[in-house]
């Protein structure tokens, strides 16, 4: 009799992580497994694991969340309430995927079942900064459970074993063509809105360039901040409205569960983010649709972008960094926009497939 795996994720939407968890999920389906998920609340994504073969249950506690600190008492006697519930659930499994490390009661209770003859495993997505790596090793330790990063810089910063599994997605098939001959360059930035991600650094730049003259880019920032976080995407609205050379330069949209519009759209992609991004899906999504990437130069980013040879890297959180590398793209020719643009679809293809992403991911579950 084939394993029963259970398999649980911390969100309901179709970002970056959890589209990795549907592919994750995807693949283990095709095994004849039975898949059951847990998510926190009913989403995009709930509809969709269910049309991949998984039995979809809703649970919103014991989750990691910055918000529910500022009600620690009741916060502590979800996160307890929690332990038991997983407790009882892992019982009825062979096979437990934890996916990210913000899972907290999930993973408490697995270091209770650590002696057990179940496989469990916590997929890292997450680079967290100085103390939070301290917390979470010591979970991670203490649960016991194998683990999957998803980039070198990610491992390397938990200094942990386990396997590296690199990210997949789905090919974008936008022929690469001639760059129009318009001067303008769209630029797109797609990605939650939130203090990390690098919005405000963009804006900082533009209003930078802008002094020195007419912005040669069309600029679309895609993405929607987390509930309580409304503030940053008003903060950057009323920034570029506020700013004459901006106004008619930069559009907002947001959050979709289908980019390819955008993508289809830009030129280039950009992934300006200040902290390092554990891995960066959204370059390997560009890469897909044969856009070149221009990305902050740390963390798992320059696993994926080599700098002028499918994209550019500047330095990190540096505003004049961004310039220069903006520059550069407004002084680009066509023939070397090509060159690019298929170098960006050939490293997609040989590293980033979503076939490669799921076989991984199987020899990493052992399934």
């Amino acid at each position: 009799m084939l394993d029963k795996i259970l398999c649980l994720h911390q969100g309901s939407e179709l970002y970056g992580s959890d589209r990795s968890f549907l592919s994750a999920i995807e693949s283990i389906a095709t095994t004849g497994r039975a898949v059951h998920s847990i998510l926190p609340s009913d989403g995009d994504l709930a509809p969709l694991l269910g049309d991949k073969g998984s039995i979809v249950e809703f649970y919103p506690y014991g989750i990691l969340r910055k918000q529910k600190l500022k009600k620690p008492f009741l916060y502590t006697w979800e996160i307890l309430r929690a332990i038991f519930f997983y407790l009882k659930k892992f019982k009825s499994y062979d096979v437990i995927y934890i996916n990210t490390t913000v899972m907290l009661s999930a993973l408490v209770a697995a270091g209770l079942y650590r002696f057990s003859a179940k496989k469990i495993y916590c997929h890292i997505r997450e680079i967290p900064d100085r103390k939070g790596i301290i917390f979470f090793r010591f979970l991670l330790v203490f649960s016991g459970a194998r683990l999957i990063f998803n980039s070198q810089a990610t491992k390397a910063s938990f200094k942990l074993p386990g396997k590296v599994v690199y990210n997949g997605v789905e090919e974008l098939y936008f022929n690469v063509v001639e760059q129009k001959k318009s001067p303008l360059k769209n630029i797109l930035l797609i990605g939650r809105i939130n203090t990390w991600k690098g919005q405000s650094l963009l804006i900082d730049a533009l209003e930078k360039l802008s002094e020195k003259g007419d912005i040669l880019f069309s600029v679309r920032i895609v993405g929607s901040p987390f509930e309580g976080y409304e503030y940053l995407e008003e903060e950057l609205i009323s920034r570029v409205k506020g700013h004459s050379g901006l106004a008619e330069k930069v559009q907002f949209f947001s959050f979709c569960s289908d980019p390819a519009e955008h993508y289809a759209w830009a030129d280039y992609v950009l992934v300006p983010s200040i902290k390092p991004e554990p891995f960066g899906r959204v370059a390997i999504e560009a890469f897909s649709a044969g856009k070149p990437v221009v990305a902050a130069a740390h963390g798992g980013l320059i696993e994926i972008v080599t700098d002028r040879h499918d994209g550019y890297l500047f330095e990190p959180a540096n505003v004049d960094s961004l310039c220069k590398a903006l520059l550069s793209l407004s002084e680009s020719d066509s023939e070397k926009y090509c060159q690019v643009s298929r170098m960006a679809k050939h490293t997609y293809l040989e590293r980033f497939s979503m076939k490669s992403y799921q076989e991984n991911i199987l020899i990493a579950l052992g399934v």
